[in-house]
């Protein structure tokens, strides 16, 4: 079954279905589209509608002859190549998503902001990034707005690595320098 090859004319997309429900349609790119998309294959069942047939007739679509077209093979040429690159997007996403070394984990840890009588922590789980759980205080949605008040401090190292946590910045009594 021989392949119908059509070009779009227009400056902007163009679409045409088979019927009203759209069983079968063909999306063109603009005239002149960078990867080809401009130039698509047509199947039997929209070449044989009149809104094809009407497309032809007013210069909207120009058939291609695919027969010895060395700009129709360019076109499909650069199809192709954009193809490739969005299928190599993906498999490096999907690669990226598995790549153990990423530690893109979420952890929960409690919050550390005062419980409501002030007495002690909070202790609402707080979803973080493993990578990021040392960047900010754990505090949560009720508490985020303390973050200004905490700072950092190490409290050892543990298997070689610096274990870190966050002490509250408090007001004390005012101290004599004489």
């Amino acid at each position: 079954m021989p392949v119908t090859m059509v070009r779009n004319t227009l400056k902007g997309p163009t679409v045409i279905a088979s019927d009203i429900k759209g069983t079968v349609t063909v999306e063109w790119s603009g005239a002149g589209d960078p990867m080809g998309g401009d130039i698509q294959p047509v199947p039997a069942e929209i070449v044989d509608t009149v809104p094809f047939h009407r497309a032809l007739q007013r210069g909207i679509l120009v058939l291609e002859n695919p027969e010895d077209n060395p700009e129709l093979d360019a076109a499909i040429a650069r199809q192709n190549a954009s193809w490739k690159a969005q299928a190599a997007a993906v498999a490096e996403a999907g690669t990226e998503a598995l790549d153990p070394e990423a530690n893109n984990d979420l952890v929960v840890v409690s919050c550390i902001g005062p419980d409501t009588k002030g007495t002690g922590k909070c202790g609402a789980d707080v979803p973080v990034r493993d990578q990021q759980r040392d960047d900010k205080p754990p505090l949560c949605n009720v508490h985020a707005e303390l973050a200004s008040q905490y700072v950092a401090e190490e409290l050892g190292v543990v298997d070689g690595k610096t274990q870190k946590g966050w002490a509250r910045v408090t007001m004390g009594a005012r101290e004599s320098s004489r």
